[in-house]
């Protein structure tokens, strides 16, 4: 497995606190670092932005290619997984951090992403929190999430879902699939939709910042 490449964004306070940012197909590890100042203004949380594996058209990055049909590799999918969760290690590591009290946020892929590492099982340590941000739930052979399985017994992550009632990329309804299976399935979660599309609007970004000043 290769190491991801990791923008490293610190933070102008005291970053007691892990912040994962992951980025969408075709984005990469600088996307959505310019966001961390606006979520984060109080310095309190350690920003990093992983790269996806896998290049799309020579400049960007993505976590997995899903074909014309629909469906996606298990095998590029669980790797990305797993090395997402690499890179989140060894940042907890890097910078004496814990993993149990991060929190990761994840946009489009980047949010499939997300749900796969914080959620799945067997699983390296949960994250206090996660954001999923116009994205979906990826059901494939071989991820079992903790959720699908009644004899769990343990803290989930806080999750919290945005989405664009108008995003032409992401349908809505997948945004709508994520809240739903997590409902059926008795997980706690906080769920919106904003009149945007594919995008991370203001109203959306201001959401996200008060809910970081005290997720998990």
């Amino acid at each position: 497995m290769n190491e991801l490449k990791v923008n490293t964004v610190g933070t102008t306070g005291t970053g007691t606190r892990l912040l994962v940012l992951v980025h969408g197909y075709g984005a990469d590890e600088h996307d959505l670092a310019p966001l961390v100042p606006h979520l984060d203004p109080a310095g309190d949380f350690f920003a990093v932005c992983p790269r996806g594996p896998h290049s799309v058209m020579g400049f960007g990055a993505g976590w997995y290619e899903r074909r014309d049909d629909g469906t996606v590799d298990p095998a590029m999918f669980l790797a990305s997984v797993d090395a997402l969760d690499a890179a989140i290690d060894k940042a907890c590591a890097d910078h004496q951090l814990d993993r149990s009290a991060a929190v990761v946020i994840g946009f489009s892929q980047g949010c499939a992403m997300t749900l796969a590492s914080a959620l799945r099982t067997p699983a390296a340590t949960r994250p206090a929190a996660i954001a999923c941000l116009s994205g979906m739930l990826t059901e494939l052979d071989g991820l079992d999430y903790v959720f699908q399985d009644p004899a769990a017994d343990e803290p989930m992550p806080e999750i919290l879902i945005h989405h664009g009632s108008q995003d032409p990329v992401v349908n809505i309804d997948r945004g709508r699939a994520i809240r739903d299976t997590l409902a059926a399935h008795g997980v706690e979660h906080t769920y919106r939709e904003y009149p945007m599309q594919h995008e991370i609007s203001m109203a959306s970004i201001q959401d996200l910042r008060d809910w970081l000043a005290n997720p998990g």
